[in-house]
């Protein structure tokens, strides 16, 4: 919609000199005002709707848009490292949205979220082979605030470790415990 209105902008000169003699204005006048309008039109709108350094909402410290809540990194960044330091790269793990992308690198690495998926043949919860869930509970659309919230972790508290919380409450870390675990696990296959 946006670039078939870039387009038609295009037409707007056109269109003023078809109209120029209905409003008495010359056809050059019409350019001029198209000219302007245009300009000011992208003008008004980098400054009242982008979300770049020349918008407004970029440095206005009260927007969720604002360049401090983009770029420096929040509490929640610093106490990640943390979490990452108790889990072994060759585990499997179920993870929130915010954290995912660090455990793509481990032995499996599965989202863990209400959507029911294939790997886990479309039934809720995770997987039978994950060693750990990891939630963050800080992220803006996470419903998981506290452990008895894990399904997993309030429907088998025998089949789950809560760690202890080294993240003042950002994120919950359960661990699956030994003697609950899945029938030895099959190497991974990778191309």
């Amino acid at each position: 919609l946006c670039w078939a209105a870039a387009c038609a902008t295009g037409n707007i000169p056109k269109l003023l000199e078809r109209r120029a003699s209905r409003f008495k204005i010359s056809s050059a006048s019409g350019q001029n005002f198209a000219i302007h309008f245009l300009w000011s039109s992208s003008l008004a709108t980098a400054i009242f709707f982008s979300l770049s350094p020349l918008g407004l909402v970029f440095w206005d410290s009260g927007s969720t848009w604002y360049w401090k809540q983009l770029y420096v990194p929040g509490e929640r960044a610093t106490q990640f490292p943390k979490v990452l330091a108790q889990i072994p790269p060759e585990s499997r793990v179920a993870s929130t949205d915010f954290v995912h992308p660090r455990f793509t690198h481990f032995d499996r690495s599965y989202d863990y979220s209400n959507y029911l998926r294939k790997v886990n043949e479309y039934q809720a919860g995770v997987p039978a082979d994950t060693d750990y869930i990891v939630i963050d509970t800080q992220h803006p659309y996470s419903e998981i605030k506290t452990p008895d919230q894990i399904p997993e972790y309030h429907d088998h508290p025998e089949h789950w470790e809560l760690l202890p919380d080294q993240t003042n409450g950002y994120f919950i870390i359960l661990k699956r415990k030994p003697e609950s675990a899945p029938l030895p696990k099959q190497p991974p296959v990778r191309p």
